[in-house]
């Protein structure tokens, strides 16, 4: 039981200690900490869109979860995982931002995980209620979650730093709708930036 309840202060204290040295910096910066280092919108016109790989997933409630039976509306996607030190807390709280920004614009919010060995769905359910994040998060087996890493065109490779796995991946927000990808942001805007773009992408304003 102490176990349990340390890890739910972990979970909760990361995103903080981020948050206090993110924002005490002059707003946010369009750099981040993962590979990509600057922000690469990409809108695919009418027409033009790549297949969007459907997927099967479980959440944070253990709950099935099929991007197919989602995706008549528009569907964010994106990738990280619980224990990240440092681009993955960064990217929920700007996801958290963004998300009050465009009510309405989103009929899911998927968030894959990178970590499928230490992401389970209890993890997941104490990490999402512990910050307030109000999205869904998934995970699955490896296979599973490398079959949509690659789908989505994901970089993700382990370090090992300390004797503690270290995920290093990209940065990927996308857009999918009725099987298709109507468009991807790589790198991590300000919300107000994030929001614009995610806009511009929805209302096919390419």
């Amino acid at each position: 039981m102490r176990l349990q309840y340390l890890l739910l202060f972990v979970a909760v204290l990361i995103p903080i200690v981020v948050a206090i040295i993110f924002t005490s910096q002059e707003g946010y910066g369009e750099g981040h900490f993962g590979i990509f280092e600057r922000v690469v919108p990409v809108c695919y016109p009418p027409g033009r869109e790549p297949p969007a790989a459907d997927f099967t997933l479980i959440d944070q409630y253990n709950r099935t979860v099929t991007l197919s039976e989602l995706w008549s509306k528009p569907v964010l996607v994106t990738f990280t995982y619980t224990y990240c030190p440092d681009v993955c807390p960064v990217m929920h709280l700007v996801l958290n931002k963004t998300l009050p920004l465009v009510p309405g614009l989103f009929g899911a919010v998927l968030d894959v995980s990178l970590d499928p060995d230490r992401d389970t769905p209890r993890r997941l359910l104490a990490y999402s209620k512990g910050n307030n994040y109000n999205w869904t998060f998934l995970t699955g087996s490896y296979s599973q979650l490398e079959a949509v890493w690659k789908a989505y065109g994901v970089t993700r490779y382990v370090e090992n730093r300390g004797g503690t796995p270290y995920i290093v991946h990209d940065v990927v927000w996308a857009v999918v709708q009725d099987g298709k990808i109507l468009g991807v942001v790589k790198g991590t805007p300000s919300p107000e930036t994030l929001a614009d773009l995610l806009k511009k992408i929805v209302r096919r304003e390419c």
